[in-house]
């Protein structure tokens, strides 16, 4: 027996667009950082310790499944910024990003030294460097924030820290805040309205510290609450203990603590507090 079958002509039309190359992009595949995870001075390793007054050079090798296109370097204070165990991504593809290892409370020196530079990548694998003249006006630590981007535009980010110490400087040194020891302390520092708050701590330099004062200003109005001058007379190492009386109004505030040496060299440094009812 014959049997004859009429095939529609819109299958025909389907099974032809199906033997077609499909126009589509292949390429899914995000490029990453082939260094080698703790690599010296790269983005793979858990923090960058250096020197105010150094120059490093930062270098990493990149790859891609299919071909490479560019890489952002982006350095930058962390000062005012969500700590990076936030981030989406970790240094190793496909597994989950590990936390960075509490710093507690980080004095900074308020500098706003920063650098963004973008260089172009080609090729399956493509090494990079940026570097880095560390300024004598940085203290803290700064995000080195990697930027990948492939030639069919997928892209990747990876963070590490940088830790700058600073012997140029006057340091302040906090070693307890309203009871607290700064050290332990994951997040902003608050107070309540009206509460007594002891700060103590220790402000040094191998030059002698010739003047010292600590501040409490409003950040909205820029107005000080509450201010105290230190009485280092030359001392290389100061102990202060003082104590405030928080504002009486819930707000954001500033500590703020200035130094000078015996050879003139300024600085500043505070951290944040919220004030709460």
């Amino acid at each position: 027996m014959n049997m004859n079958f009429n095939i529609p002509a819109t299958v025909g039309v389907f099974a032809a667009l199906a033997a077609l190359p499909s126009c589509q992009q292949t390429d899914r595949e995000d490029p990453t950082v082939c260094t080698g995870v703790d690599a010296e001075l790269s983005v793979t390793t858990a923090e960058i310790d250096v020197l105010a007054g150094d120059t490093i050079t930062l270098s990493d090798l990149f790859c891609d499944d299919e071909g490479l296109s560019e890489v952002r370097w982006d350095i930058h204070s962390a000062e005012g910024h969500e700590g990076h165990e936030e981030d989406e991504h970790d240094h190793d593809e496909g597994e989950e990003h590990e936390e960075h290892e509490d710093e507690g409370l980080v004095l900074f020196s308020g500098s706003d030294w920063a650098v963004l530079e973008n260089q172009s990548l080609s090729g399956l694998e493509d090494a990079s460097s940026i570097t880095l003249n560390v300024p004598l006006t940085a203290r803290g630590i700064w995000h080195v924030n990697v930027s990948l981007v492939d030639s069919a535009g997928n892209a990747e980010e990876f963070v590490t820290d940088m830790h700058i110490e600073n012997n140029h400087l006057p340091e302040f040194t906090l070693t307890s805040i309203d009871g607290l020891d700064p050290a332990t302390l994951d997040g902003e520092v608050e107070w309540n309205i009206g509460s007594l708050v002891l700060i103590e701590g220790v402000v040094s330099d191998s030059d002698g510290v010739a003047l010292a004062s600590l501040r409490l200003v409003e950040e909205d109005t820029d107005s000080v609450h509450w201010s105290t001058a230190l009485a280092p007379l030359g001392a290389t190492t100061f102990a202060f203990s003082d104590t405030l009386t928080a504002p009486s109004v819930e707000g954001d505030f500033h500590m703020e603590l200035t130094a000078t040496d015996g050879t003139g060299v300024e600085m500043e440094t505070g951290f944040h507090v919220e004030v709460e009812d």
